[in-house]
């Protein structure tokens, strides 16, 4: 082999060695070095989680998310539908309710959006139209939401719900979203196209 074709294939070798070691040291760095608040993946069971605030903190205001919360986010809401799931059915659903309020209002995001979900989960039409209007393009307002961002298709589950469940005002809410979908395909949304679907 000569001295210019041994150079040739250095200079193929070279960059992947280099792509190899960043590559590596990513994967090094996600596992290793991105410790998120201490917290392990997975210890919440909501998708959609923020930050809890403590209420008793001289720096805090009610309602303002607090990013060194000393009890982990959704840890209140698990105890609480844990503690009624062990005296059984049927469900005190207007005490999750009012509990989901409670978080709302001390900042406890993830804990509401829990004890939402447990209670319209369990028939509570109250929640299920909690959870679709904090889903809905239309409605979705990121500065008062539980939610990072709207979720038109979860919208449309909830909305549904509470229409098998009696409830029809929820039906001007389902016609809304469908007009969304409607003029959002029109320009390309993926998310709308997919939710025209389930109209059909």
């Amino acid at each position: 082999m000569t001295q210019a074709e041994k150079k040739h294939n250095q200079s193929k070798i070279n960059p992947l060695i280099w792509v190899a070691i960043a590559v590596f040291g990513l994967i090094l760095f996600i596992f290793l070095g991105s410790d998120r608040g201490g917290l392990k993946s997975g210890s919440i069971e909501s998708t959609e989680t923020r930050p809890a605030v403590s209420s008793d903190s001289p720096n805090s205001r009610e309602g303002q998310i607090q990013r060194e919360a000393s009890v982990p986010p959704g840890v209140q809401a698990r105890e609480l539908i844990g503690s009624i799931r062990k005296k059984g059915k049927p469900y005190p659903l207007e005490n999750v309710m009012t509990q989901a309020a409670s978080f709302v209002s001390e900042g406890n995001l993830a804990d509401a959006h829990l004890a939402y979900f447990f209670a319209a989960r369990e028939g509570n039409v109250k929640a299920m139209m909690t959870l679709a209007e904090m889903s809905d393009p239309t409605l979705f307002q990121s500065e008062n939401n539980l939610l990072d961002k709207a979720d038109a298709l979860q919208a449309y589950k909830w909305y549904k719900r509470a229409i098998n469940s009696g409830f029809e005002p929820a039906r001007a809410r389902l016609d809304n979203l469908y007009r969304w979908a409607e003029a959002e395909a029109r320009f390309g949304n993926a998310e709308a196209s997919q939710l025209l679907l389930n109209f059909k």
